[in-house]
């Protein structure tokens, strides 16, 4: 008898504890109502703006259950709502909802080799409060955290932001927020900037590598709104690829992902700044234009870019031969990344926008014709803003819970 009560008493126990699991695994009102917070954001920057019925067919909700979500966020400052579009039919005509002008600021910062560039970004991707501050020695880490500091409290004076979102050339850890290293900006490397700015300003502060930065610039503002897949990919004096795979972008465990710069294209070629051979970035970034170019008799070797190559094109066969040449090599890493990932879009950023449309099209013929599979390659429209404009979308996403 004592052995059942004993039996019985560990039952009950079990199923306690197991309900215990279940409830703890249960999300709290409160947690449900930031998850659809999340979903009516993920779905505007998706879609751009939307109405209370679409963002509930989009969200698989109820119109009311969507009513009280979508007035939480008017209520609270971030969205507003837009005038009525439709006339006629059965009912009230749809009214749009969009994120509120100057609502969701963020403190976006770009770190180049000499100088940082700050201002304030709002959720719509208006750019305001600009300010340059520049980098006295890119290899002192006390300097390279000054500048930042300096740039971002001049960019925020008399704003509210939500936080600080900083884009560095170099491998980043998003987790921990320090950079692993940078080629561009060696004293970049380390926490300094990250603890700097928490120390200075007590708001969050977001790191992360300039190319993925533009890549979520354009999942948020760009040409990659409401893409789940695709690639954007930066050329200047170095190569970098944002990768954003089924609504993600890619980052690894350590921030190392996405470094396609640095696969091999060429067996036995050149050595790389980052001390390997035959990077695609040794073919295909500005250092190797401007030796091609010097190599060639051009005129103005040492300041080549593919904008002034392009002119240059238009009557030298020389320069329209490097041209088509750097169109060719460029293509190599976007057939390659094609090939593995099945990637069929890929935004260009950087040195390679300032070959215009005829250049554009060079690229994507020659990826074409090395790739299985269709693709296609267009013009970033964010233009030189795009590394702040995905500075100030790493703050939203992460203070709005979206995922990217």
């Amino acid at each position: 008898m004592a052995r059942q009560r004993a039996s019985a008493s560990a039952r009950s126990g079990g199923e306690k504890t197991s309900a215990t699991k279940k409830q703890s695994s249960l999300l709290s009102p409160r947690r449900v109502g930031a998850l659809n917070r999340s979903r009516v954001l993920r779905a505007l920057t998706d879609h751009g703006p939307l109405s209370r019925s679409d963002l509930a067919r989009e969200a698989g909700v109820t119109r009311a259950t969507m009513g009280t979500i979508v007035q939480s966020l008017i209520d609270s400052g971030l969205l507003e709502e837009h005038k009525a579009v439709g006339s006629g039919g059965i009912g009230k005509p749809a009214r749009p909802v969009w994120f509120a002008p100057g609502a969701g600021l963020a403190v976006a910062a770009s770190v180049t080799s000499n100088a940082v560039e700050a201002c304030l970004v709002d959720a719509v991707g208006t750019v305001r409060a600009r300010q340059s501050t520049k980098i006295t020695d890119g290899n002192d880490p006390e300097a390279v955290a000054h500048a930042v500091a300096s740039a971002v409290a001049a960019a925020a004076v008399g704003a509210k932001p939500v936080g600080i979102g900083v884009a560095v050339p170099g491998v980043c850890d998003t987790r921990i927020g320090e950079v692993l290293g940078s080629g561009q900006v060696p004293g970049a490397r380390g926490g300094l900037i990250s603890q700097r700015l928490a120390a200075h300003t007590n708001l969050p502060v977001f790191i992360d590598n300039d190319s993925r930065a533009q890549a979520l610039a354009e999942r948020w503002f760009g040409s990659g709104r409401g893409l789940e897949t695709f690639a954007s990919v930066q050329t200047g004096d170095g190569l970098g690829v944002g990768l954003v795979l089924d609504g993600v972008i890619v980052r690894s465990r350590h921030g190392s992902a996405g470094e396609a710069g640095h696969t091999a294209v060429v067996l036995d070629g050149q050595q790389c700044s980052c001390g390997l051979r035959g990077c695609w970035e040794t073919i295909a970034a500005l250092p190797w234009l401007r030796r091609e170019a010097k190599a060639g008799g051009l005129s103005g070797a040492s300041v080549m870019t593919c904008a002034r190559l392009s002119s240059l094109a238009a009557q030298d066969d020389a320069a329209a031969a490097l041209l088509d040449l750097y169109a060719a090599n460029l293509s190599i890493g976007l057939a390659n990344l094609n090939q593995v990932l099945s990637l069929e879009m890929f935004i260009i950023h950087g040195d390679a926008l300032g070959g215009g449309e005829a250049f554009r099209v060079q690229l994507e013929r020659h990826a074409r014709a090395r790739s299985l599979t269709r693709l296609s390659v267009i013009a970033s429209e964010l233009g030189a803003d795009a590394t702040l404009l995905g500075a100030s979308a790493l703050v939203l996403s992460e203070t709005f819970r979206l995922v990217a």
